[in-house]
């Protein structure tokens, strides 16, 4: 089949698969994340102005729901009366081979004007940042919207860097949870923004008001945070009949990232994917920071330099980030970096039925979140160490620490060692309702920080 031959078949199909993609198995459309209203914005801009960016490029997890956005955003336009397209890369090579250039400039040929692509699966096709950049260049009118399942083919290729605008699809924080789950209730627009402010601001009395607001959004605070920290992180775990059946999502997503992701993306050889496995168990089964490379290398019997190879093809496939270590004065530390999940879900989905991991999960959930802040605002995460720890240290300008549950130290031992380590702010996140001041440290609800 030629490429015309594919077109001519496949966009007359596209809308009815577009439409099983993004609804449930009731038929209900699945909800929107915050990334659809960003990209239909944006969309928008182009079509009406020919305004840039041009081509957007969506990295994330696997599972993580990129798929069912592009259909959404395509669905919309075309309502809208916007001339719009969605090509999947993987039936495109399944049927013609790799020809995404020419399909892309068969659809300038033929439809001439304003018009956005959305390519999804892009990493199927080596050498899809640089056909990219061709179609970019061929037809001033096209947007193209590009989704893959890598995190590191979409960020690592060089081509569109100056041309390029990333939104990253994150897994889902508490909000999206609760609005996939049906389960949000009314909440105004910009109250996340506001949140974040306040945080940033430690504006205590904002605070209180805020987290009023957030509360009202949810049916049950504590027992929606709690599934949260389990289930939650993907839309297809928080849609999921039973607890076997989230696991088993989680497994079939890391499944399908080791045994795609790292072959064609990473070039790993299959003989070293069961030495993947053996790795993402360990880590799952400890908390962070309990162990590092050498402990990994030396327990495991997988030399320290496959180990790390390992652990940064996982970063940048999306499945964990690792938090480094950080002392007074912004000092260098020779303590071993944190490896996190990108999600607790995926955690919980591995030794759920293991060990009892409740808190590991909600200070994976912060470490998670204060990661996609960072990634998307700006600033640093690390982790505090000045003869003991602080769970996180956020950089943005000002330095904010934020420890997960009490422990053993009081809040005013708590606020001496984070001021020891440059901390202007300090945050107690526990899983209790109220917004407090103790002793100079802020005690916040997990929700707060996680919706």
């Amino acid at each position: 089949m030629d490429v015309r031959s594919f077109l001519d078949s496949w966009l007359i199909r596209a809308p009815a698969v577009a439409r099983r993609l993004s609804t449930d198995r009731r038929g209900k459309s699945l909800p929107r994340r915050w990334a659809f209203y960003r990209l239909m914005k944006l969309a928008k801009s182009h079509v009406r102005r020919r305004e840039e960016p041009r081509v957007i490029l969506i990295p994330g997890l696997r599972g993580v729901g990129k798929t069912t956005l592009l259909c959404q955003v395509f669905l919309s336009l075309t309502e809208e009366g916007i001339r719009a397209f969605y090509l999947p890369v993987d039936r495109l090579y399944r049927f013609v081979g790799p020809a995404l250039l020419e399909a892309l400039e068969e659809i300038s040929n033929k439809h001439e004007g304003p018009k956005v692509v959305l390519v999804d699966e892009v990493t199927h096709l080596k050498g899809w940042a640089r056909e990219l950049k061709l179609a970019y260049d061929y037809d001033p009118d096209m947007m193209i919207i590009a989704a893959g399942s890598s995190a590191l083919a979409l960020k690592t290729d060089v081509d569109l860097s100056r041309r390029a605008y990333y939104e990253p699809l994150f897994p889902l924080s508490l909000s999206e949870y609760l609005l996939v789950r049906g389960k949000l209730g009314k909440m105004r627009r910009g109250l996340l923004r506001d949140v974040q402010g306040a945080l940033y601001k430690s504006d205590v009395r904002r605070l209180i008001e805020l987290e009023e607001e957030v509360r009202r959004a949810m049916r049950d605070p504590i027992a929606d945070t709690e599934s949260f920290l389990e289930v939650g992180g993907l839309p297809a775990t928080s849609r999921a009949r039973s607890r076997e059946a989230a696991s088993g999502i989680v497994m079939e997503v890391l499944d399908r990232v080791i045994r795609w992701d790292l072959i064609e993306v990473e070039n790993f050889e299959a003989s070293t994917l069961m030495e993947v496995e053996r790795v993402l168990a360990a880590i799952a089964a400890e908390k962070p920071g309990s162990m590092s490379m050498e402990s990994l290398s030396r327990d495991l019997g997988i030399s320290k330099g496959e180990v790390i190879r390992i652990v940064e093809a996982l970063e940048r496939a999306a499945i964990l980030f690792r938090v480094p270590p950080v002392g007074p004065s912004r000092k260098k530390v020779r303590k071993p970096w944190k490896v996190y999940f990108s999600t607790s879900t995926l955690r919980w989905g591995q030794v759920a039925h293991l060990i009892p991991i409740q808190s590991v999960l909600l200070e994976e959930a912060v470490a998670a979140r204060l990661h996609r802040t960072v990634k998307t605002t700006g600033g640093s995460l690390a982790y505090g160490w000045e003869g003991r720890e602080v769970d996180f240290i956020v950089d943005s300008g000002r330095r904010i620490a934020f420890e997960v549950g009490l422990g053993k130290r009081s809040p005013r031992g708590q606020l001496s060692l984070a001021r020891k380590l440059g901390a202007e702010i300090t945050y107690l996140v526990t899983l209790k309702g109220g917004v407090s001041e103790e002793d100079g440290v802020i005690r916040i609800p997990a929700w707060l920080i996680l919706f």
